[in-house]
């Protein structure tokens, strides 16, 4: 019986093919990086032309490990939040606008004339802004017409992708659905009076099947091109941030976890979508049709302690830091200031700040700074800050019953300091995924497990989620970590009516 699995995770900066045995166990892994072109006006956007380039590159290299013959299926995870025109031939129309383009706040004001923003967000769990693809898609129509009208589908990346090695044309996944601002998570539909409202096309949007479907199969030209067996099933998968929470092990409801790289998120599986009166988190639909995730993200986690620990060494240190070596002399010293960084207090909104806050205007500050602190004082800081950012999403996610543990995932999780910080803070146990780095190409491999049988339901790949580490809270540190905290959420309420553009960038 074909025992492996072939996931292609398309994330903001890096391409990752993985191939996954039913077991969990990595077979073989390739990767290469994923080009963005920025510009003026928050202009951010991918070609297809190299997402594809390197999907054949990245197959191509881990089927010399792996027999194609053994390949059970292919599944996809990408990036969310994305907008890719193409006609009915699937030709691509524009470059993907991601999710990282800003340049629709142009046109913001005049779709809240047209819409209610509190109805909108009831309606699609989503607070919506330039990020979203329905923005995207009405600054399309206002600005590139043409574009708009020989649009066929608005895609994600992964469908598209999924598209080149099927020839299937016009579908998604719930879960990308859900993050579009144009879906009714209620309903799991398109909702129709806002494409009215909008005069936007509905039928211009693919058809949403759950993440495990088949949607085709290995083309013959594709076989060919990447070596793939013809015939091969091609399951759909997710968005990354979906993937990314199967991935961290999170299966039933209530389960929650913390993905921490250069930006970072909250997210809880629940079993309805959670509508916040102050719109601080946001629902998304799960990998299992039946079950919701609710997250909170903030945008400076593990690049907020990058920066500072690249303004904190000498130039000789940075030397070595360049060359790849770990930052393991910096933790041990980091281990040694005391909890609450002696007095220094850091805010993470080095680009501003989405949830709980979501203001884009705020900047970071140290607090409390005097001339007996030291960089590694200030270190500690940021790795505390950082914490009590993902404290305040915590706390919101709460509200039906208190999260008892989170599971860890991404880059940052490799720091052993700022993993007790974050449990210390928390006052909760948090577990370190074995897979920490490939947690959301996991999550796409058990979409494609469950799709072809391979695991009868979402819930029986849970056998293949480990964990290498736990950290639970050090009771001695809890009341100074949550006086802390106080001191954190008051200094932002009274800095967040300056005007700091004054200031300039």
């Amino acid at each position: 019986m074909k025992s492996y699995i072939l996931a292609h995770d398309l994330g903001t900066t890096n391409h990752k093919c993985t191939v996954f045995q039913d077991n969990g166990k990595i077979i073989a892994s390739s990767t290469r990086l994923t080009v963005t072109k920025y510009g003026e006006d928050g202009v951010a956007e991918q070609d297809p032309k190299g997402w594809w380039r390197n999907v054949v590159e990245t197959t191509k290299e881990v089927l010399q490990t792996v027999a194609p013959t053994n390949i059970a299926v292919v599944s996809f995870s990408a990036h969310m939040n994305g907008c890719l025109p193409v006609n009915k031939d699937g030709d691509v129309l524009y470059n993907s606008i991601i999710h990282a383009d800003s340049r629709s706040n142009s046109i913001k004001p005049d779709v809240f004339q047209i819409i209610d923003e509190n109805q909108l967000y009831k309606l699609t769990g989503n607070r919506i802004d330039a990020h979203y693809p329905v923005l995207k898609i009405y600054w399309l129509k206002k600005y590139l017409p043409e574009v708009y009208k020989n649009t066929a589908y608005f895609l994600q990346a992964k469908d598209y992708l999924a598209y080149r090695m099927t020839g299937t044309l016009g579908v998604t996944d719930y879960s990308d659905a859900s993050l579009t601002g144009m879906m009714n998570l209620t309903k799991r539909e398109w909702e129709y009076a806002l494409f009215s409202d909008l005069k936007l096309s509905q039928n211009k949007m693919p058809d949403i099947l759950p993440s495990s479907s088949i949607i085709g199969h290995i083309k013959k030209e594709i076989h060919e091109e990447t070596g793939l067996l013809q015939g091969t099933p091609v399951v759909i998968g997710g968005g990354d941030g979906a993937c990314a929470t199967i991935g961290a092990g999170c299966f039933n409801i209530g389960d929650s976890y913390i993905n921490i790289g250069t930006t970072a998120w909250v997210s809880k599986v629940t079993n309805e979508p959670f509508i916040d009166s102050n719109k601080r988190v946001f629902t998304i639909c799960d990998l299992n049709e039946q079950h919701f995730n609710v997250l909170g993200t903030m945008k400076t986690a593990g690049a907020a302690y990058e920066w500072a620990i690249k303004q904190f060494t000498t130039l000789s240190e940075w030397g070595k830091l360049e060359s790849k070596l770990e930052y393991g002399s910096f933790e041990k010293i980091l281990n040694k200031v005391p909890p609450g960084a002696n007095g220094v207090i850091f805010h993470p909104y080095l680009l501003g700040e989405r949830s709980p806050i979501w203001n884009d205007m705020i900047r970071s500050s140290f607090f409390g700074i005097s001339l007996n602190h030291n960089r590694f004082d200030l270190l500690k800081a940021v790795l505390e800050g950082v914490s009590y950012s993902l404290a305040g999403i915590a706390e919101i996610l709460s509200f039906s019953d208190p999260v008892t543990k989170f599971n860890l995932i991404g880059g940052m999780s490799k720091n052993k300091v700022f993993n007790q910080v974050l449990s210390d803070v928390l006052q909760r146990p948090v577990y370190v995924s074995e897979k920490s780095s490939e947690a959301t190409s996991l999550g796409a491999a058990i979409a494609g497990g469950v799709g072809v049988g391979l695991y009868r339901n979402y819930e029986e790949g849970k056998r293949i989620i480990r964990f290498k580490e736990q950290y639970d809270p050090l009771e001695k540190h809890s009341e100074i970590y949550q006086q802390r905290i106080k001191i954190f959420k008051e200094l932002y309420l009274r800095l967040k009516d300056l005007d700091l553009r004054i200031l300039g960038e």
